[in-house]
């Protein structure tokens, strides 16, 4: 099928979505809501955020950045950065929780964003039980922090304990495996059971309850485990693959879609089942997918900066909402930072870095054969500390390298900019400026 007819195929659906009212007396489906919440006194870690991204896709040893860029190595001091608590981050969490509504096929539960918002976390019910976690559009696994893992492990999470729910079930013979770059990995034993989201259910889910998960994890207390929101074909589950919750519960949504409206200290959602018009301005613009890899993946090979055309040489983009950072080629990364005075690569912190009052100029990116634009002042992702000889700030950049990754990832920092529609029929990916 051409690009032009999945193109009209997707945009005639989202025109029927925002215009047609849902027929009385038609079956009753299903949306509902994840709002963010955003986590106070949280200060964040860019060093730490491309590390983690590098992992998550499996890059033990990222080339060392472009060669165009100059590098400049500064003495920083690091007193004044800090990290808020986990327990102040699990309490902020649980307080947003108990005052979610419950109980119904359109409720809403709350999300906290963390690691400057490199997580959108939420309470989700498990056979009864609430457990805090990730939503990411860049992997396919459901998986939970459990009483089958070491003592050690469980220190400091909420664990699911399959002894306490009536219906859960383990799946004999089955297990899963998600393994990363550094070495991280969550492994262990699959079971289903009534996984509850935002008030709307799926009776017969297949999680992880691992008995295995590495350090990475496990210091991350805030969060227990993760929903992945990628296409079925990226699960590690075997020998029989088992669909995500998204796949699950497409056919039972009112709109065969969820969508992102993830701004950056404002507030936000998840949605599933709906597209909120108020939450975007204009109309989407509508790209098909090529979800044969498994992501959310799509054509991006041009871009604009201050006027100036970027011919993007490796074209090939996912949309993450598991990744805080943009990664992008080379190319793009040089031409982008060259045009900021006094950015350069910095050796210690791994990354591209630049003095904090400096302007940072839009990006306009290809998604497919549309045009987005993302905000300069979002490429400043946080402050990483001052030089000591010069006294001058500096901050690390929301554009990074890919480090060698096979396609570009636009995460966080594209998201807060504009609105993204997941579509599950063509497969597409609608996007617009927030309102």
């Amino acid at each position: 099928m051409s690009r032009s007819i999945i193109t009209i195929i997707f945009t005639l659906l989202i025109a029927s979505v925002l215009a047609s009212p849902i027929s009385s007396t038609a079956p009753k489906k299903r949306s509902f809501k994840v709002p963010r919440v955003a986590v106070k006194n949280y200060v964040p870690n860019g060093p730490k955020a491309l590390k983690r991204a590098y992992a998550k896709f499996g890059l033990n040893e990222p080339s060392p950045g472009p060669m165009a860029l100059r590098k400049r190595d500064l003495k920083f001091g690091f007193g004044d950065i800090s990290i808020v608590p986990s327990g102040d981050v699990a309490e902020h969490i649980k307080s947003a929780a108990s005052n979610s509504t419950a109980g119904s096929e359109n409720g809403e539960t709350s999300a906290t964003g963390t690691q400057n918002d490199a997580q959108f976390l939420s309470p989700i019910t498990i056979g009864g039980q609430e457990i805090i976690v990730n939503f990411d559009s860049g992997s396919s696994d459901t998986w939970v922090f459990n009483t089958g893992l070491p003592a050690r492990a469980q220190q400091g999470h909420t664990n699911f304990d399959p002894s306490k729910s009536s219906t859960f079930k383990l799946l004999e013979g089955e297990s899963f495996n998600i393994s990363y770059g550094d070495g991280s990995t969550a492994s262990g034993p699959v079971g289903t059971d009534v996984v509850d989201i935002g008030g709307s259910t799926v009776e017969v889910q297949a999680f992880g309850v691992p008995d295995e998960v590495s350090d990475s994890f496990v210091t991350d207390s805030a969060s227990n485990g993760l929903v992945g929101l990628a296409f079925t074909k990226l699960n590690t589950m075997e020998p029989t693959q088992q669909k995500t919750f998204f796949d699950n519960i497409v056919s039972d949504l009112s709109q065969p879609v969820f969508t992102a409206a993830l701004k950056g200290d404002a507030e936000g959602s998840y949605e599933f089942g709906n597209i909120d018009r108020s939450s975007f301005t204009g109309e989407l613009n509508v790209v098909p997918i090529d979800a044969s890899q498994g992501f959310w993946q799509f054509d991006s090979s041009t871009a604009t900066i201050n006027n100036k055309k970027v011919q993007i040489q490796d074209s090939k983009a996912i949309a993450d909402t598991g990744t805080s950072l943009m990664l992008v080629s080379d190319d793009l990364l040089t031409a982008y930072w060259e045009d900021v005075e006094g950015a350069s690569l910095n050796s210690e912190l791994g990354g591209v870095i630049f003095p904090c009052n400096a302007q940072l100029p839009d990006l306009n990116i290809a998604i497919g054969n549309q045009m987005a634009t993302v905000a300069g002042e979002n490429f400043n992702f946080a402050e990483v500390g001052t030089d000591t000889a010069s006294g001058e700030s500096f901050c690390f950049g929301g554009m990074q390298s890919t480090g060698g990754i096979p396609f570009a990832i636009y995460g966080d920092v594209f998201f807060k900019s504009n609105f993204v529609v997941f579509e599950a029929t063509t497969p597409s990916l609608g996007f617009a400026p927030h309102s």
